[in-house]
């Protein structure tokens, strides 16, 4: 085996951001004390990087891309199988079930980033799309928004206990290769990861220009 290159930086420092971010969203969120306004900013922060992560998922490096890792049902649970007999085919990249989880966490932080721009306190802070819709349409986007994290914290509580097995059962460095972005190779021929310049530029331009417009508007 030799050491090789899987997850270059935009991928680690998005999802390092998105870590931090999500944590300073449950605190404010659900902190008894007035932190509403400091929460739109984070989860406008949070919005930003999601999008130029997705986006980086089409134009980026070899295995950030959606199309490199996301499998059909029949891989998924033929994977699965393995992985509950102690035995799973190894992969460099996102491995199937793990490219479910990367998904599912993408869409539902997505959801509740949008739906928090239709929220407000009811008093002083006002989500920046909140007067654009009917007051009762408002309400059910409140409460997707309220129960939303109790989701979100059980995806990330099963995505911390998968670490926590390929780690000491099966040996495989994942957070180690999430901090300096390398990993064993049991592949003679790994594929080359390089940063494409233009798909960095572009996913950081499209996230931006998102949060400038963000910022623009009044909470």
């Amino acid at each position: 085996m030799r050491s090789t290159l899987v997850w270059d930086w935009p991928i680690r420092i998005s999802h390092w951001l998105m870590v931090l971010l999500f944590i300073g969203l449950i605190l404010t969120g659900k902190s008894e004390e007035d932190y509403l306004q400091y929460h739109f900013y984070m989860g406008y922060g949070l919005s930003a990087v999601i999008i130029a992560r997705v986006l980086y998922g089409f134009y980026g490096s070899y295995y950030a891309r959606f199309r490199q890792f996301v499998k059909g049902p029949s891989i998924v649970i033929r994977y699965l199988k393995t992985l509950l007999k102690g035995k799973p085919r190894h992969y460099l990249g996102h491995n199937p079930v793990g490219a479910l989880m990367v998904v599912a966490l993408l869409v539902a932080l997505s959801v509740q980033w949008g739906t928090g721009l239709f929220n407000s306190d009811e008093v002083f802070t006002y989500g920046p799309f909140y007067s654009l819709i009917p007051e009762t349409l408002a309400e059910q986007l409140a409460s997707i928004h309220r129960f939303l994290p109790n989701i979100l914290l059980g995806l990330v509580a099963l995505h911390v206990l998968a670490v926590l097995y390929h780690e000491l059962c099966l040996k495989e460095r994942l957070v180690s290769a999430m901090l300096y972005g390398r990993k064993e190779s049991h592949n003679t021929a790994p594929v080359v990861v390089k940063t494409p310049r233009w798909g960095v530029v572009f996913s950081l331009i499209m996230g931006l220009s998102w949060l400038a417009a963000l910022w623009m508007i009044p909470i």
